[in-house]
């Protein structure tokens, strides 16, 4: 090969820059949607019935936002609708933007919402996947992952959607070293019972320079307490509206 991807020899560097760029949603925030979610179970999963698998997203320590949806694969069905084939409601990364708009100014996602807000200058980057085909990969850095996890729940997880500055995304999902990192400090902020089946994190894939990082402090905007109380009542009726329509 003429060239080398020498990504390996700057992950530091990169990864000093992105901690400061760098948003998470701060865990009083992720506290109060794990106590909703743990109050709102049996709505849900008598509104769910046997349509969604509703473990994969509401399970104790869940801080999943929006439970029973998920990211469509390849473009295929209708968007913001159930699919009876995924036995969830399919999205694009709608439902996700909800949070951070809401955090913002108390109101639902939109293109003019989130460019008006100055949301448009980022990029949603999810810490862990959603996609059970990436759950392999995240085994090596946990000692136990249970088998029949599907970590949908992870794709409007509160914990899970970080903002990045637009075109600074990418490093995160091509480096092992970044990645674990990123892992590091999600555990930091939150522990492992968001994960949904994987426990005891391997500290030993935490680069040994993952210290001098000075990351953001996480987000903790006025007046959350009302916009997220807002979000909630918000998911809980547009899912409702959605589910209703099912077959």
């Amino acid at each position: 090969m003429f060239i080398k991807n020498r990504i390996t020899d700057f992950e530091k560097e990169i990864c000093s820059i992105l901690a400061q760029l760098a948003y998470h949603i701060h865990p009083e925030i992720v506290q109060r949607i794990q106590q909703q979610n743990r109050k709102e179970f049996d709505c849900f999963m008598e509104l769910f019935s046997d349509r969604v698998e509703i473990d994969h997203y509401l399970f104790d320590g869940s801080a999943c936002v929006f439970p029973g949806i998920r990211r469509y694969v390849s473009a295929r069905g209708k968007k913001n609708a159930y699919n009876e084939e995924y036995k969830a409601i399919i999205d694009d990364n709608t439902f996700p933007r909800h949070i951070w708009c809401f955090l913002a100014n108390g109101k639902t996602y939109n293109g003019p919402n989130w460019k008006n807000l100055g949301l448009g200058e980022f990029e949603l980057a999810h810490v862990f996947t959603h996609k059970e085909s990436e759950i392999d990969f995240e085994k090596q850095f946990f000692r136990c992952v249970r088998e029949d996890l599907y970590p949908y729940g992870n794709f409007s997880c509160a914990c899970n959607v970080v903002l990045l500055p637009k075109g600074t995304v990418r490093p995160t999902d091509n480096s092992i070293t970044i990645k674990a990192a990123f892992y590091k400090r999600y555990i930091e902020l939150y522990g492992e019972a968001p994960l949904n089946g994987r426990r005891k994190f391997n500290e030993s894939r935490v680069p040994d320079w993952y210290d001098e990082l000075l990351w953001n402090e996480p987000v903790l905007p006025e007046k959350w307490e009302s916009n997220i109380e807002k979000l909630l009542k918000y998911r809980t009726k547009r899912i409702q509206g959605i589910m209703t329509k099912a077959p």
